[in-house]
């Protein structure tokens, strides 16, 4: 038989002998301080109780609950048990959403006991009065900085790795016919200086030698923009050896093109040979590797990818080292972040830049997001570089569902957002955040300037759910909408069921916008807007109505929508349409059925079975022409479409394939598809078939330049001209909208309010501080790793400020990545810090006024939240304790602690610690 015994009961034991308790107070001591209430924590019924009791509707912070031990102690430990005990059943109320089996009732109940709980605790913090101390709910800082990721104007541009090793090895990249022309523009003079690596003749091509022939080139133009090199140093490698992790030397170092650009210049690309290039957004992995759709275990990444699409006169891509599910013509593949949930749409700009509308779920680019899901606007280079990324800033939830670009460059996207939206326009329906509708989703559409900065952004909501999923400019700058609603929009009236709609927007010679109009149509059943384009003085719509493919073409010329055409093309047995284009005075459509004879005129190529992807090319004026042709494009199995593109006379098709594909044999589980489909004549022009992740691959938008394509491609370096610099708008590099607020409080004068405007960047920020505080606080600009910081500190040491959040959904704070609380100078007195101006030890609960539990996420971060403030108010306790006991005390207790163990005690507890070792077989 074998017994354990604590070993600790040894330390004890020498404790006792030396009269020592387990407190760091010498009980021979007179108490000092009252019992804090975390010695004797509640029991499960009592805490149960105070949970009970919250739940009911009552006040959690009761300083007369509060019990003190000891006659005549101070108010404040009375005023700190109170906060502490009514944290502790705040903490207790937001455990209870993990219980199982709650109902939507006993969600919401706990939830706005929370809510009302928090409020107490601000309202109690605000106004406690401390004799020897004081608490402040935020944090408790020398000063605060911004992480609204405004970036200095870049004056560097560096491509990818384009080698493995040495300097002095070859280049793959730079073999072959390369030749480019960089052109450098100097106040208004354009420089063009020719880039043929033909001129080094037989000197090897590696990036030493290619840099130093590029620079005599641009020292000869008489410019001063250079390249260079950027070396990545090469990391340990770990291997697994006999069961150990062996580290080995460093992998090789990798080396990449740096441009410099010189102040005053601006730098272009361009390549005299140029081929098409298809740019694509597509989903890879696995969504449920383990089988369970109950078990969050999505293993799906997000990719941009392009495809060179023609070889004549362009050299293909070759596969880089080490380059998994390569297929030939693959220029690159660029991963988009774990952030990204889902790309809904991809666009090409006129000057070649790639826009995407994605979802995120998490930061991006610096960015943080206010509620649970965003929508961001992505600008890529065509090298596949992000030049910027825009969030709409939705308070709860939102989704991008459409993309348009105008001839002039502005961006219009549109969707569906649930909760709040500051800073825009509602309709008359419409319930925002606070209404009586506020967790239907409502449709928006924002208009962006060249530069991505919002223009405006118009939010229409029907009393049930709607979304905006299509839009379109027309040649005025007129902004056009497709969506559906489940209830009759604004101005129109509802069919029954889902219904699509029509709207649209435009700013009238004051500035104000306006909305035209707003028509619904469709069946009484479940209708699908599914396509819009504008054909002169007519909008031309594509929508699932009730399982059936129709068209419909509206004429505008009288100011309202009125129905001129309408075409059925039949029903497409489950099947969906994906896109809908405008091309040469004909109207292309696109999408997936079984249906092997849709009314869309001669069949070019057949159906293959199961589900195809189809493609048809229409009269525009929807009325049946001879003229009409519809092209199948699938195997046996069940293929999908998911995007279409048309560029000149091209149409692109890209989606999931099945089973088999004509001519393209399976690579994984699941494989993407991408064709040219030649509609009129029913031939497949260029396809390919490819995978991904887990052998899986999903394209979800494509889009089409037919000169994106270059030898520029293979050295990383983008067409056209180099955009380094960015918007220096706060609301544009950040989830910051019009009309967020946070307070600034400067000593004992009154809070105000700071608003933030669509103009406003850090300087004008800092100004609005400055005055919002009475010109007591002293706040600065810096540059921090290439990025503009705004930082708030006291004027002097006298002064406390205090930043507290704007009114609800309107808080500030978290987008500027300011925290809440307090900003005062400190001073160093016995190696601890403490407030400059003299007063009582100032301590920061460090608990946000967003404190929610909607999400588990959330739950986590309150219930960490909470426990951190708890422990401030434990700190607070202990330092009280230490201020009012004697110093002799301490330094008694000090001394016995650190004591030596005396001889005959050392003795005992090595007999004690042989007999623990004979029992225990130690």
């Amino acid at each position: 038989m074998v017994l354990t015994i604590d070993t600790s009961l040894l330390t004890g034991f020498y404790q006792s002998r030396l009269g020592l308790g387990a407190s760091a107070a010498a009980p021979r001591s007179p108490k000092v301080a009252p019992t804090a209430p975390w010695t004797k924590p509640p029991t499960p019924a009592e805490a149960s109780a105070s949970v009970k009791t919250a739940l009911t509707g009552k006040r959690l912070i009761n300083e007369n609950a509060a019990q003190l031990d000891l006659a005549g102690a101070s108010a404040d430990y009375r005023k700190l048990f109170a906060l502490y005990q009514g944290l502790t059943t705040l903490s207790g109320v937001a455990e209870q959403m993990r219980n199982k089996g709650l109902t939507s009732f006993d969600t919401s109940r706990i939830q706005a006991t929370f809510a009302k709980g928090m409020a107490e605790v601000t309202g109690y913090v605000d106004t406690l009065k401390l004799e020897k101390l004081r608490v402040a709910q935020g944090e408790a800082a020398a000063s605060v900085k911004t992480t609204v990721p405004v970036a200095k104007t870049k004056t560097d541009y560096v491509t990818p790795p384009l080698v493995s090793g040495s300097s002095t090895d070859l280049v793959p990249a730079f073999q072959g016919n390369v030749n480019f022309t960089i052109s450098i523009k100097r106040v208004s003079t354009i420089h063009n200086v020719q880039i043929d690596l033909a001129g080094m003749g037989v000197q090897p091509r590696s990036m030493a030698n290619v840099v130093t022939y590029i620079n005599d080139q641009l020292t000869a133009a008489g410019v001063d923009t250079r390249v260079a090199t950027q070396r990545t140093a090469g990391l340990p490698r770990t291997v697994e050896a006999g069961g150990k992790t062996v580290t080995l030397g460093p992998g090789p170092d990798q080396w990449a093109l740096k441009v410099k650009v010189s102040i005053g210049e601006t730098v272009t690309f361009a390549a005299p040979a140029t081929a098409g290039a298809v740019y694509m957004a597509q989903t890879v992995g696995n969504p449920d590797p383990d089988g369970k759709p109950a078990t969050n275990d999505d293993a799906t990444q997000r990719q941009m990818l392009k495809f060179q699409t023609d070889t004549a006169t362009v050299e293909a891509p070759a596969q880089k080292a080490g380059e998994a599910n390569w297929v030939e013509g693959r220029a690159f593949v660029q991963a988009l972040g774990p952030q990204v949930k889902a790309v809904h749409d991809t666009k090409v700009g006129a000057d070649g830049s790639v826009y995407m509308l994605a979802d995120v779920t998490a930061k991006i680019e610096g960015q943080g997001l206010r509620g649970k899901q965003d929508v961001a606007l992505l600008k890529y280079d065509p090298a596949g570089k992000l030049i910027y990324a825009r969030t709409l800033g939705a308070g709860d939830n939102a989704t991008g569902l459409a993309l348009a670009l105008s001839a002039d460059g502005k961006i219009a996207v549109a969707g569906a957002v649930t909760g709040a939206l500051n800073g825009a326009v509602e309709g008359p329906l419409n319930s925002g955040a606070t209404g009586s509708f506020a967790t239907q989703s409502d449709s928006f559409v924002t208009l962006y300037d060249a530069e991505g900065q919002e223009v405006w952004t118009q939010r229409r909501g029907a009393r049930q759910a709607d979304e905006a999923s299509e839009v379109a400019f027309g040649a005025d700058g007129t902004v056009y909408v497709q969506g559906r609603a489940q209830s009759g929009m604004p101005g129109s009236t509802a069919v029954g069921g889902w219904d699509s709609y029509v709207q649209a927007f435009k700013v009238d010679a004051t500035g104000k916008v306006q909305t035209l109009f707003t028509h619904s149509f469709g069946t009484t059943g479940s209708d699908r807007p599914a396509g819009l384009v504008v054909d002169g003085s007519s909008l031309v719509t594509a929508s699932v109505d009730d399982g059936r493919a129709v068209l419909r073409r509206f004429d505008l010329s009288g100011g309202t929508p009125v129905l001129s055409a309408t075409r059925d093309l039949g029903d497409l047995q489950g099947g969906e349409i994906t896109g809908l284009a405008l091309d040469g005075g004909e109207i292309v459509v696109a999408g997936s059925t079984r249906n092997a004879a849709l009314a869309a005129g001669t069949v070019t190529r057949a159906h293959a079975g199961g589900s195809d992807a189809f493609a048809a090319r229409l009269s525009a004026g929807l009325t049946a022409s001879a003229g009409d042709r519809l092209a199948y494009y699938g195997g046996t199995g069940d293929d999908r479409a998911t995007s279409l593109a048309v560029s000149g006379g091209q149409v692109w098709i890209a989606g999931q394939a099945g089973t088999d594909l004509p001519g393209q044999p399976a690579v994984g589980t699941k494989d993407g598809f991408l064709t040219r489909l030649d509609v009129a004549a029913g031939t497949i022009d260029w396809s390919r078939r490819f995978t991904g992740k887990d052998g899986r691959a999903a394209p979800t938008s494509i889009a089409i330049d037919p000169v994106g394509a270059s030898v520029l491609d293979r050295i990383g370096l983008p067409k056209g001209t180099l955009d380094l610099s960015d918007s220096a708008r706060i609301t544009a590099v950040s989830s910051a909208r019009a009309g967020d607020q946070f307070t600034i409080k400067a000593g004992e004068g009154r809070a105000q309010t700071v608003t933030i405007t669509e103009n406003d960047t850090l300087d004008t920020l800092a100004h609005k501080i400055r005055r919002a505080a009475g010109f007591q606080a002293k706040v600065t600009l810096s540059i921090v790793e290439g990025v503009r910081r705004l930082s708030i500190a006291p004027l002097n040491d006298r002064m406390i400020l205090e930043i507290g959040p704007g009114k609800t959904d309107k808080n500030a704070l978290a987008m500027l990545g300011i925290p809440e609380g307090v900003v005062r100078n400190t001073d160093v007195v016995d190696g601890k810090s403490v407030p400059a101006d003299g007063k009582g030890m100032l301590y920061g609960l460090g608990l946000p006024s967003d404190l929610n539990l909607a999400t588990d996420q959330e739950l986590a971060h309150s219930l960490s939240q909470l426990a951190q403030a708890m422990g401030v108010i434990r700190t607070a306790y202990k330092d009280l304790v230490a201020a009012a006991t004697p110093k002799s005390a301490q330094a008694a207790t000090t001394a016995a602690a650190a004591g030596k163990v005396p001889a005959y005690l050392s003795n005992q507890i090595a007999n004690y610690q042989a007999a623990l070792n004979r029992l225990t077989g130690g």
